[in-house]
């Protein structure tokens, strides 16, 4: 079982075509384009599982996925939805610290805020970026 001080999960840099998708979605996420950040980076889980990655990268991607879910969710007013999906969020995005150049820890508390704000609409997801960290994103 996990710690609350294991030491930071790691994962492998990305490459390539990879690469450009996991670039394509952080810049359509950050602009607000949560439909096609969850599109980009579904090509990029499925670039994943046809290669076989270790399953923590492929749920750590789908978790990002879930994520511009959210945000899209909760444009639309769908507490529901926020709420199923801040659940998932938490599930497959725990215990990862710094990923591919992004902050995780803040973007699941950030996410959380969200969460709870389901039905009260007072966020706008149009004002928020992803915080970014020191870890180098290629290797």
């Amino acid at each position: 079982v996990m710690g609350g001080n294991s030491s930071p999960r790691v994962i492998e840099p990305l490459a390539g075509d990879e690469l450009q998708l996991w670039l394509a979605g952080l810049e359509d996420f950050d602009a607000g384009r949560y439909w096609h950040a969850h599109e980009d980076w579904e090509d990029l889980w499925n670039a994943h599982k046809r290669r076989s990655a270790a399953p923590e990268e492929i749920l750590f991607v789908q978790g990002m996925i879930q994520t511009a879910a959210l945000l899209l969710n909760h444009e639309r007013k769908k507490v529901r939805g926020v709420n199923n999906l801040t659940v998932k969020v938490n599930t497959k995005l725990a215990n990862w610290t710094c990923v591919w150049g992004i902050d995780i820890e803040h973007h699941v508390a950030s996410m959380n805020d969200f969460g709870a704000d389901a039905g009260v609409w007072s966020m706008d997801p149009q004002a928020y970026v992803l915080k970014r960290c020191e870890r180098e994103l290629e290797a």
